[in-house]
């Protein structure tokens, strides 16, 4: 009869114990759920601790922030980056609304671990992630996740509603010329004076731009520090109502389905005029005569307009079929259409778009950049210097030309020493002098030519972009055209109402338009 027979391994793995990893999120900073933050990381040091197969990595905890955006918690980012590195095998959460309110984002993440072999597991709602089927439950349960966001938004919303309504909603800016000091708009005398003196110019004949000028001359800053004004900010100051004591609220809106995305009101919603909020800067008869000469000098120059050149001309092409979009007038509202379909609807699925939605779009990417929460720009630059230096060192033609720069110059130096001693003629000097300082400059030529690379010059006009932003202090409520020819190189426009912009430095963002 056959016997079996035992075969040893070579050699016998250690074993290894299971690396896990818990996440933890409290959604606002109140002393209450800052407790509950601390209570979650000894529970779960506690439990990780208890299981002899676990061994525990780290507690990950975002404090205070929205649990919207995943791009928006530090600690989150964090861990994935260690997941990535195989650093972590298993993560404990709470539930799926600690993990993420956004069904596209929290199955986004769950996959992206679960091709890395590791799995989340959601306590509440009793899933793993590595678990036939439960991915279906994931998907059930971050939708009632998400909903619950959305109620709470409008909830919240409904608050400044009514607050609103009452006039009693504060913004948390204070515009150039007040401080917020208990909730309330309080004058600031120093700025209150220049706010004075840009009314009482605008309407002795100047332009915005002139005005603009004048205040950089005299080296007055802005509110945010910077030496520089813009015509845009000054035209924001005459037509704000709050320098008459008044205050308009909800000029803009943000939707209640993910993203929130935050526009321009148009009369998608309520909006509430209160009057006599705080104390004014400006007298209403001087308000309302500057609110009459901005009126009449747009309509003079709207009128004056000979030239059939707008600032979308030549910039919008069309992502499917590459034509420029070109601009139509239809039952009385402008819009920009495909040149292809315009000619043949059939040639091109592209349609047409409002000038106002691409508007929209433009100004909503600004605000982004310029307010947003994650300091796009800084980070970009940050890895652009870096590149920059790292491409300098390994340069090795432009030390080449630098050291015999150096040699050039020490022969300079050689010949006018023996000028200055006699052994040279002034006339043979000079000669051999203007043939080293031209071969110093071509040189010099050469290097400064070997330096700028496509890095450096993203680099360059990356740093001119943050410039221009930097110079905006309030978020744009309306389309500045020049500001959009300064920054934008190129729009396209796809079928599936996406805008995608080319920014200064190639830098490229999309927005739903």
């Amino acid at each position: 009869m056959a016997q079996g027979k035992l075969i040893s391994p070579i050699s016998r793995k250690a074993y290894e114990r299971t690396k896990v990893a818990a996440y933890c999120r409290v959604s606002s900073n109140s002393a209450d759920q800052l407790n509950s933050y601390a209570a979650q990381i000894q529970a779960y040091t506690t439990l990780i601790k208890s299981n002899a197969a676990w061994e525990l990595v780290e507690i990950f905890a975002d404090e205070g922030l929205s649990g919207m955006k995943a791009g928006n918690r530090v600690e989150f980012q964090r861990m994935i980056g260690m997941c990535e590195h195989k650093q972590i095998d298993l993560i404990i959460t709470k539930a799926v609304s600690r993990f993420a309110r956004n069904v596209k984002e929290a199955l986004e993440y769950v996959r992206k671990l679960k091709l890395l072999g590791i799995g989340v597991q959601f306590e509440k709602e009793g899933i793993y992630t590595l678990a036939l089927g439960d991915e279906m439950l994931l998907n059930t349960f971050s939708a009632i996740a998400q909903e619950e966001s959305k109620a709470i938004s409008q909830n919240q919303r409904l608050s400044i509603v009514k607050r609103m309504e009452r006039g009693e909603y504060v913004d948390s800016n204070a515009p150039y010329g007040f401080r917020l000091q208990d909730k309330k708009l309080e004058t600031f005398d120093q700025e209150a004076d220049v706010v004075r003196y840009i009314f009482l110019q605008y309407l002795s004949g100047w332009s915005t731009g002139e005005i603009a000028r004048d205040l950089t001359d005299k080296g007055i800053r802005t509110r945010l520090g910077k030496e520089q004004w813009r015509s845009t900010k000054i035209s924001y100051i005459l037509s704000n109502e709050r320098y008459v004591g008044d205050c308009r609220y909800q000029k803009t809106y943000r939707d209640c389905i993910v993203p929130f995305k935050q526009s321009k009101n148009r009369g998608q919603e309520d909006m509430f005029y209160a009057s006599g909020t705080h104390n004014p800067i400006i007298d209403r008869e001087t308000f309302e005569k500057v609110q009459a000469l901005l009126q009449d000098r747009k309509e003079r120059f709207s009128r004056s307009e000979q030239q059939n050149i707008y600032p979308l001309t030549s910039r919008i092409r069309c992502s499917e079929c590459g034509s420029y979009y070109h601009r139509r007038v239809r039952n009385g509202t402008i819009k920009w259409v495909c040149a292809k379909h315009n000619t043949d609807t059939h040639a091109c699925p592209s349609g047409y778009y409002s000038e106002e939605r691409i508007y929209d779009g433009f100004i909503t990417m600004v605000n982004k950049l310029r307010f947003g929460e994650e300091r796009i720009l800084d980070q970009v630059i940050a890895k652009l210097e870096t590149a920059a230096a790292r491409y300098k060192r390994n340069n090795a033609s432009a030390g080449k030309m630098s050291r015999s720069i150096a040699e050039l110059n020490a022969k300079l130096v050689m010949l006018e020493q023996l000028r200055s001693k006699g052994y040279l003629a002034i006339e043979v000097y000079q000669s051999q002098a203007r043939d080293i300082q031209k071969q110093i400059s071509t040189l010099k030529a050469e290097r400064r030519s070997a330096f700028e690379s496509t890095i450096q010059t993203m680099l360059g006009e990356v740093l001119k972009m943050r410039s221009l932003l930097n110079e905006i202090e309030e978020p744009l409520e309306e389309f500045d055209d020049k500001l959009f020819l300064e920054l934008v190189k190129d729009v396209e426009i796809n079928k599936q109402d996406e805008m995608a912009v080319t920014f200064l430095g190639g830098l490229k963002f999309t927005e739903l338009i």
